[in-house]
């Protein structure tokens, strides 16, 4: 006997509302252990930026921290740490340091004919250099020449720095020369020959007659014409080892000589210097 039902059949799908009430919460419970277990894993594992700065997880790509303004936290290679704005500089690291200002170069002063003559003198050479008498010497190129020549009238003593370094006294005086600074004295000697003249200044006569005489000059002995401060013109008669106590006595070239001599102690007091006004 059959008989006709409304509900479904338990053994062909169909389930009551207890069942269904309960599939629920399975579900409910599954989804709430996912959200506790599960997802904060998830979430922790694909955090790949950190403010903190933290380090990456194993295994996965690198990315450099930023730092404020958005400029790498490593300084580029080659440019000095201070040329980023809001770094310090540092002393270590690559990049080239500044250049220091260099002093511009000193220029060479230009070659000076006249200073490298006299710097090429040496003592003990003889200069064709005189006194003329007008407050100059007859040159200012001090040209060596031999010492047993005619015109060889000083005789180099000592080069000094200075012509107040020179030996000062009759017969003895400088001659000297400054450029770029630097100052070169030649200490000049007279060399005095029998024959010769030079110039003096006469004053008074007979037995109050002076003379003073220009023992650095020379002068042509027939000379018409003699610079205004002398008068005179003297020929060198002789010159003589000084002997003790010399005087113009000392100066007589023979026996009975009455000739009028003027005598000067001259090479520091060694060398008896004799001469006469020329009488033409």
């Amino acid at each position: 006997m059959s008989s006709a039902s409304d509900g479904l059949d338990p053994g062909t799908g169909g389930g009551s509302e207890e069942q269904r009430q309960r599939g629920i919460w399975i579900l409910l419970a599954a989804a709430l252990a996912f959200a506790v277990l599960v997802l904060p894993q998830v979430v922790e594992g694909d955090d790949t930026t950190s403010f903190a700065g933290s380090a990456l997880p194993a295994g996965g790509a690198s990315r450099p921290p930023t730092s404020p303004g958005g400029l790498p936290g490593v300084t580029p290679t080659g440019l000095p740490s201070a040329s980023l704005p809001g770094y310090g500089s540092g002393d270590g690291g690559g990049g080239a340091r500044p250049t220091e200002p260099q002093a511009p170069a000193t220029p060479t002063p230009a070659p000076d004919p006249t200073e490298e003559a006299y710097r090429a003198v040496r003592p003990g050479d003889c200069l064709a250099v005189y006194d003329t008498g007008y407050g100059d010497y007859n040159t200012r190129m001090p040209v060596p020449v031999d010492c047993g020549a005619g015109r060889a009238f000083m005789w180099v003593s000592a080069v000094r720095g200075s012509g107040g370094a020179c030996p000062q006294g009759p017969g003895q005086n400088y001659l000297s020369y400054t450029s770029h600074g630097r100052t070169t004295a030649l200490c000049l000697t007279r060399q005095y020959k029998a024959g010769y003249c030079l110039l003096a200044e006469q004053t008074g006569s007979g037995r109050q007659a002076r003379m003073n005489a220009g023992l650095m000059t020379v002068v042509d002995c027939e000379a018409k014409r003699v610079p205004a401060r002398y008068n005179r013109i003297l020929h060198i008669t002789g010159v003589y080892q000084a002997p003790a106590n010399a005087s113009a006595a000392n100066c007589a070239r023979v026996r009975g000589d009455r000739t009028s001599y003027w005598s000067w102690l001259v090479n520091g007091g060694r060398t008896l210097l004799c001469t006469m006004v020329y009488q033409g």
